[in-house]
C-alpha cells in the first residue's frame, strides 16, 4: 500500500511536468492567434512549472520509485516547446526580425545546447546560454527593436550558447540561491503587471529587465570564481 502511494504521487509529479507541455501548445495557439499577451502569460506559467517540478520530483524520490520512465527527458521535451519553438514563432509570426530567416540563428544555438551530453554540468549548471529564448522574445515583444538591434537580441546569446561557460540553475545549485529566487519572484510579478497592461509602460519595461542582467552577471560571475579556483559560496 505504501509503494502504491508512492508511485500514484511519482505520476502526478510527471503529470505536473507534462501539464507544461499542455500549457506550452496553448500558448502556441494563442501566438497564432496573435493573442501574444496571453501567450507570454502561459509562458511565464510554463517556467513556473519547469522551475519547480524537479524540486518535487527529488523531495519524492520519483526516478527510484520508477526507474523506467524519466522525468528529465520529458522535461528537456516540454522546455524544447516552451523555451525555444514558441517564443521563436512568436519573434517570425509577430514580424520582430528584418527577415524571417533570422530565427535560423536561435533555432541553431538551441538545437546545439540541447544536443550537449554535458549541457548540464556534474555540479548542476548550465553550461552556455540556457536557451532562455523566452526571455528574449518577450523583450523584443515588448520593446519592438530597430532591425540592427533586433539581430543583436537574438546573435549575441546564440554566441554565448557556444561559449563553455556555466550558468545558473536556479532550483539545483547553491550560489547565490537567495539573492536569485527573491529577485525572481519581484521579475515574474513585475512581468505578470506588465502583461496585464495593453499598452505596459516603455521605461518600467526597461527596469524589469535588471533581472535578465543581474542572471548574466551572476553567472559570469560565478565562471570567474570556479576558473581562479574559488568553490562557489551560497549567499
Amino acid at each position: 500500500m505504501l509503494m502504491l502511494r508512492k508511485k500514484t504521487i511519482a505520476w502526478m509529479i510527471h503529470c505536473y511536468t507534462a501539464s507544461g507541455a499542455v500549457v506550452g501548445m496553448l500558448a502556441l495557439i494563442a501566438a497564432a492567434r496573435e493573442e501574444v499577451r496571453l501567450a507570454f502569460l502561459l509562458l511565464l506559467l510554463a517556467g513556473f512549472i519547469d522551475a519547480t517540478d524537479g524540486m518535487f520530483a527529488r523531495k519524492f524520490r520519483v526516478s527510484e520509485i520508477l526507474p523506467k520512465f524519466s522525468g528529465a527527458y520529458m522535461d528537456n521535451a516540454v522546455d524544447v516547446l516552451t523555451y525555444i519553438f514558441v517564443p521563436i514563432f512568436i519573434m517570425a509570426w509577430m514580424d520582430l526580425l528584418p527577415s524571417v530567416y533570422w530565427i535560423a540563428v536561435p533555432t541553431f544555438a538551441a538545437m546545439y545546447a540541447y544536443g550537449q551530453v554535458d549541457m548540464k554540468t556534474d555540479d548542476h549548471y548550465f553550461l552556455g546560454f540556457p536557451s532562455y529564448w523566452n526571455v528574449v522574445a518577450l523583450y523584443m515583444w515588448w520593446l519592438k527593436p530597430a532591425p540592427v538591434a533586433a539581430v543583436l537580441l537574438v546573435a549575441v546569446p546564440a554566441l554565448l550558447t557556444f561559449i563553455p561557460t556555466r550558468y545558473l540553475y536556479p532550483s539545483r545549485n547553491t550560489f547565490l540561491w537567495r539573492t536569485t529566487w527573491a529577485l525572481g519572484f519581484v521579475w515574474s510579478a513585475l512581468c505578470l503587471y506588465l502583461l496585464y497592461q495593453a499598452e505596459p509602460d516603455r521605461t518600467l519595461v526597461l527596469i524589469s529587465a535588471f533581472y535578465p542582467l543581474y542572471y548574466k552577471l551572476a553567472s559570469f560571475y560565478l565562471e570567474y570564481r570556479i576558473r581562479v579556483g574559488r568553490r562557489p559560496a551560497g549567499a
